[in-house]
């Protein structure tokens, strides 16, 4: 009696089986490249709205320097009314600061912001807020101050993320007084 002997060959892949291999490897990476496009877009957005925020912020603290010299008791605020409805680019530039020179053609790119100022003396319409601008503001050397001497002071920094994208935009907001 001849006794075959049965040899166990390795068997290769199949075509099906190497296809959906391939197709699994495909959906991991394809995976992968949006989780990292998504996490870049993520981050530029973060930048710029950290960079607008140090804008603002900039801003803000230059015009609460200027401090209010007016006539005190009529206009103590007149050089800060001036400033209602200013606007200005500025740009934030790779060494980490503002800048208000646009860049050179070729330049390393540098992101384009919209820095705007509004000054209401007091406030506009009838938003008074909360705590109300006109509750009264008790002074340790003076009386209280009268509603025609503070300011409201609001810093909005806008920027377009992509050509046709909506505006964003970061505000600052202080109320000033002599």
């Amino acid at each position: 009696m001849n006794r075959r002997r049965f040899h166990t060959h390795p068997r290769g892949l199949s075509i099906l089986e190497t296809i959906a291999t391939a197709a699994v490897l495909m959906l991991g990476i394809l995976g992968i490249m949006l989780t990292l496009g998504a996490a870049s877009r993520h981050n530029r957005r973060n930048n710029n709205l950290s960079q607008a925020s140090l804008i603002a912020e900039q801003e803000l603290e230059r015009v609460v320097n200027l401090r209010c010299v007016g006539e005190p008791l009529n206009d103590p605020c007149v050089n800060i009314k001036q400033l209602d409805n200013t606007r200005r680019d500025v740009w934030w530039s790779a060494n980490g600061r503002m800048t208000e020179t646009p860049p050179l053609p070729g330049a390393t790119p540098q992101m384009a912001y919209t820095l705007t100022l509004d000054v209401d003396p007091p406030f506009e319409g009838a938003e008074t807020g909360e705590p109300a601008l006109n509750r009264a503001i008790p002074l340790p050397h003076a009386s209280n101050l009268a509603l025609h001497q503070v300011v409201n002071v609001r810093v909005t920094v806008s920027w377009m993320e992509e050509p046709g994208a909506p505006r964003r935009a970061v505000a600052l907001q202080t109320r000033m007084a002599p």
